[in-house]
C-alpha cells in the first residue's frame, strides 16, 4: 500500500502538505496553521484506516525565530521547573527543553506542553537534565542535535524501505546463532525471513581471546550489506560491544533500542575503546564509529509498536535486567508467528527495576537467556544479600580495612549505591570509573525505574545517586589521594569482572592487607581476572603483566544479580500469558543451557533445546 498517497487523498483541503516517511512514522509538514492546531480528529481517522502513526508539524521555514521561541517558552514554563537550556532541531520542527523538574514543565495532563505548541508552533520535547552532571551524556546528546539533517534523510530512507518494498509471502522464519549459544558472551542472533534480515544484539566476550571474543560474522548467512536492522536488548558489552564495528565495516541501517540503552551503550563503548588501547595497544573501533551508531539509532519506548521491515513489527517490553533493558517481541507477517527474545532478564523485584514483563498475547517462540539456569543456581533473597553487604562493610571497617567492590558501570553500580544509601552506611564511599556517568543516565530516565525509585528521583532531595555520602573520583590524581587515605572506606569501581579499569589499581594497593576485603557482587566469566581471584588463586597476573599477591579477604554476594536464577527462569515461563511452542535456551554455560532446556521440556511439555553456535533453527 502507498500510505503517503492514502494520506494525501484524505487531506484534500491541505494542498500545501509535504508528506514524508520518518522511520515507521508518516509526518505531514504544513503551512496551514489552522489544520496544525485543530486537525487532530481528521488525522485520527486516517490512522484508524491505515494503522500507522501520523504526526503533523509546521514547515520549518514558517516557524518563529529561535530567540522568540525561547522567550515564549520561558514565559509559559514555571520558573520552579528550572530550565537549564533549550535546543532546536529545525529539520524536525522540534524544540528540546532541558529542565530539572519535567513534571512542572509538562503540566497536569500536558497542558503546558500543549500551550507551547500552540504559542510557538514548534513541537516541544521536555527532557530531564542529566543529574549528577555528566560530560559523556552531554556529548551523546550533542551528536543528536548536530546530526538532525542527516537523521531526517536517514529516517526517510528507512521508511521508504519498510513501506514501498513489495514483500514476498513469508513462508518461513529462521534464526542463526552467531554467538551466545552454550556460552555467556558475544550474544548475536540473525533472524531471517524471505523479506528480512535482522540482527538481535551483537556483543563481545569479556575474558575470551582471539576470535572467540567476537560474533561469528563469517557465517554464510551473514551479509552486512543485506542487513535490514539491528535490535539491541540492552547496553551491556556482551550484547552491544561489537555494534560500532559493524558501522565501521559499512553497515548503514537502523539500530533499534530504548532511549536509555542508546546512551548507556555509547557510554560503555567509549570506555571499551580506552580499555582496549591500554590492554592491546589498539581498539576495534573509534569514537567516530560510536557517533555513527548514535546517528543511526531509532529509539523506542516500551510498548511502542513499530514496523521495522515489510514483514516484521517490533514491540519492546521491560526485561527487569538493566535501565532500559528490553524483551524484544517480534510480530512476523501480521501475527503468523510471534518471537520473544528475552535478552537478559530478571523476574523479581530489585531496588532499581520492576520484574520482567510476561503478559504477551502471543508468544509461540521464545529465545531465552539461561545464565543462572543450572540445578544449583538458586540465589539468596535480595534483603539477605543487602544485609550481608552491610555486615561485611561494618566488620571490615572495625578492623581498619578497605572494602573494594568491583562493579559493572551500569546496573550493579547503581544497585549498590541505592543499598548503601538506604541503609545509611556511615563510611566514605568513593565512586570510580563510568559508574558516576551511568548514574546520571539513571536519574535522567526515572520512568524506566521501579516506582519507588522514580519517586525518590523526582523528589530530588531523596535522589540516592546524589547522596552526599558518594564521592566522585574524577582522575588518576584523585585516585592516588584516595589510596593514601589511612581511614577505612568503600570504593565502588569498574570493571565488574576485574578485567581492567580503576579497580585494578585499588586491588594492587590493598591486596596484601588481610584486614581489607574484595567483595564480588556480580558474575565473573571464565577467563577473567575476577574469576581467577574468586576461585582462590594466591597470585594473579594482569593484562599488563603485573603480578598481584592475594592476601585480603574474598567475599561473594549472591542475590544482587540482574539475572534470574533457575527458579525465577522457570517461573517466568510458567507465568507467560501464552506458553510458547518452542524455547531456545541461550546465553549460558553449556551444562546450564542443556539442563534448563531439559527441565523446561519435562515441566511444561514444550519443545525446549539448547542450540550451538552456527546452528540455524526454524520458528516458522
Amino acid at each position: 500500500m502507498d500510505y503517503i498517497k492514502v494520506v494525501e487523498e484524505n487531506l484534500p483541503d491541505v494542498s500545501d502538505a509535504r508528506i514524508n516517511y520518518e522511520g515507521s512514522k508518516i509526518v505531514v509538514y504544513t503551512r496551514n496553521l489552522a489544520f496544525f492546531l485543530t486537525g487532530e480528529e481528521k488525522i485520527k481517522g486516517i490512522v484508524d484506516q491505515i494503522k500507522k502513526r501520523i504526526e503533523v508539524r509546521i514547515e520549518p521555514d514558517t516557524l518563529p525565530s529561535t530567540d522568540e521561541t525561547i522567550r515564549k517558552i520561558k514565559e509559559i514554563i514555571p520558573k520552579e521547573a528550572e530550565i537549564e537550556d533549550i535546543e532546536f532541531e529545525p529539520d524536525f520542527s522540534k524544540v528540546i527543553i532541558n529542565v530539572r523538574h519535567p513534571q512542572l514543565a509538562v503540566g497536569e495532563s500536558g497542558e503546558i506542553v500543549k500551550n507551547i505548541k500552540k504559542e510557538t508552533l514548534w513541537i516541544p520535547f521536555v527532557q530531564r537534565v542529566a543529574s549528577p552532571k555528566s560530560v559523556p551524556v552531554d556529548a551523546i546528546r550533542k551528536v543528536l542535535y548536530e546530526s538532525s539533517r542527516f537523521r531526517k534523510k536517514f529516517l526517510n530512507e528507512v521508511g521508504k524501505k519498510i513501506y514501498t518494498t513489495e514483500p514476498k509471502e513469508t513462508k518461513w522464519a529462521r534464526v542463526s546463532c552467531l554467538g551466545g549459544s552454550r556460552e555467556v558472551g558475544r550474544s548475536c542472533f540473525l533472524l531471517q525471513t524471505p523479506n528480512s534480515k535482522v540482527l538481535l544484539d551483537c556483543g563481545l566476550s569479556t575474558g575470551a581471546s582471539g576470535e572467540d571474543q567476537y560474533p561469528i560474522l563469517t557465517a554464510s548467512d551473514f551479509d552486512i550489506k543485506s542487513l535490514d536492522a539491528i535490535i539491541l536488548s540492552h547496553a551491556h558489552l556482551d550484547h552491544c560491544g561489537f555494534i560500532p564495528y559493524l558501522y565501521k565495516m559499512g553497515y548503514e541501517g537502523p539500530l533499534y533500542c530504548t532511549p536509555p540503552t542508546r546512551e548507556l551503550a555509547a557510554l560503555l563503548q567509549m570506555d571499551t575503546i580506552d580499555l582496549m588501547q591500554k590492554e592491546y595497544g589498539k581498539s576495534l573501533y573509534t569514537s567516530t564509529d560510536i557517533k555513527e551508531m548514535i546517528k543511526h539509532t531509532i529509539p523506542l519506548k516500551y510498548k511502542e509498536i513499530t514496523d521495522i521491515t515489510p514483514d516484521i513489527r517490533l514491540i519492546f517490553e521491560n526485561a527487569g535486567h538493566l535501565l532500559g533493558s528490553a524483551i524484544t517481541h517480534l510480530n512476523i507477517a501480521n501475527g503468523k508467528r510471534n518471537i520473544i527474545y528475552t535478552g537478559d532478564l530478571k523476574y523479581s523485584l530489585s531496588n532499581l527495576l520492576d520484574p520482567a514483563f510476561t503478559q504477551f498475547m502471543r508468544s509461540e517462540c521464545l529465545i531465552m537467556e539461561s545464565t543462572y539456569g543450572g540445578p544449583n543456581d538458586i540465589t539468596a533473597r535480595l534483603e539477605d544479600a543487602e544485609k550481608e553487604l552491610v555486615q561485611i562493610i561494618e566488620e571490615t571497617k572495625a578492623k581498619g580495612g578497605k572494602i573494594l567492590i568491583p562493579s559493572f558501570a551500569v546496573g550493579r553500580g547503581q544497585e549498590i549505591m541505592v543499598i548503601l544509601d538506604k541503609y545509611g552506611v556511615d563510611i566514605p564511599v568513593y565512586i570510580d570509573g563510568m559508574i558516576w556517568d551511568a548514574s546520571s543516565i539513571h536519574s535522567t530516565y526515572p520512568k524506566y525505574l521501579a516506582y519507588k525509585l522514580q519517586r525518590q528521583i523526582i523528589d530530588e532531595s531523596k535522589n540516592p545517586f546524589e547522596s552526599e555520602k558518594f564521592i566522585h573520583v574524577v582522575n588518576w590524581k584523585e585516585r592516588q589521594q584516595v589510596m593514601e587515605n589511612k581511614e577505612p572506606f568503600v570504593v565502588l569501581a569498574t570493571s565488574g569482572m576485574v578485567n581492567g579499569g580503576p579497580i585494578i589499581e585499588y586491588i594492587k594497593k590493598f591486596s596484601s592487607d588481610p584486614n581489607s576485603a574484595l567483595v564480588f557482587v556480580g558474575y565473573q566469566a571464565e577467563g577473567t581476572l575476577g574469576r581467577r581471584i574468586q576461585r582462590g588463586d594466591k597470585e594473579v597476573e594482569t593484562h599488563s603483566g603485573d603480578k598481584i599477591q592475594i592476601n585480603f579477604q574474598l567475599k561473594t554476594l549472591d542475590g544482587l544479580s540482574g539475572h534470574s536464577d533457575r527458579k525465577q527462569l522457570l517461573n517466568y515461563i510458567g507465568h507467560l500469558k501464552e506458553k510458547p511452542q518452542r524455547i531456545a535456551m541461550v546465553h549460558g554455560e553449556m551444562s546450564k543451557t542443556v539442563n534448563l532446556s531439559e527441565t523446561a521440556s519435562k515441566i511444561f511439555g514444550i519443545d525446549a533445546f539448547a542450540p550451538w553456535n552456527l546452528e540455524t533453527f526454524r520458528f516458522l
